[in-house]
């Protein structure tokens, strides 16, 4: 009587049902990370496009730089960085107004190819200006006024074919005895750039900018 051979028990593949499992934890990841990045996305757009009317400057050299997207009183928004100084406005001024200095206090100054002055207290400016965007050629005109109650402006308009706007003001005014009030304020439209984006890379080199000054006011007041 012959022996029949034994069965042999049919099993699934050892990975048949852990194959979904595994699937899940990376469709969660991805839903995560995706998720992350519209909030980050969102976050970016708000900060490049909501702008306030309030100023809030700083009032005392402690409080350091106050840099902000501001809506300007015709509707437009504009990166305003501000800092109190240690110095006199007249020591601010004859530092600002000094353009030999432009090249130790404005650090994305790469090359001041030449300046020369105008009529009406105007300064035509040529120089390589480095930004985050790439390295431009300005050719310009600052502007210089005196204010009432004492301080100074100067101010510029200078677009390019790269920059669509670029507009800016630098502002003194006197703030208590040997202080000085410092509002550095731009607007720029790049032709291949969002404005949101561009107001996000404003907002996060203007203070740098602004610090940069102010530490060289400090150290050209105590050299004279």
């Amino acid at each position: 009587m012959s022996e029949s051979a034994p069965s042999t028990p049919t099993t699934a593949p050892a990975n048949a049902k852990s194959a979904p499992s595994r699937k899940r934890p990376v469709k969660g990841i991805l839903l995560f990370v995706l998720l992350g990045f519209c909030l980050l996305f969102g976050w970016f757009f708000v900060r490049g496009t909501w702008a306030t009317r309030k100023m809030n400057d700083p009032e005392t050299p402690e409080q350091g730089v106050i840099s902000k997207l501001v809506m300007s009183q015709d509707g437009h928004r504009e990166i305003r960085t501000a800092v109190v100084i240690p110095v006199t406005i007249e020591q601010a001024w004859n530092i600002l107004s000094d353009y030999d200095e432009w090249e130790k206090m404005f650090k994305t100054v790469r090359q001041k190819q030449r300046t020369e002055p105008l009529e009406g207290n105007r300064r035509h400016v040529v120089s390589d200006v480095m930004t985050p965007m790439g390295t431009i050629t300005l050719d310009f005109i600052v502007t210089h006024e005196e204010l009432p109650g004492g301080g100074y402006l100067a101010w510029w308009d200078a677009p390019t074919r790269e920059l669509l706007i670029n507009k800016g003001e630098i502002r003194i005014t006197p703030n208590g005895v040997g202080q000085t009030l410092f509002v550095y304020t731009v607007r720029k439209k790049y032709q291949q750039y969002p404005e949101f984006m561009v107001n996000n890379m404003l907002l996060k080199h203007q203070p740098d900018i602004v610090s940069t000054l102010r530490q060289r006011m400090i150290e050209a007041a105590k050299e004279k």
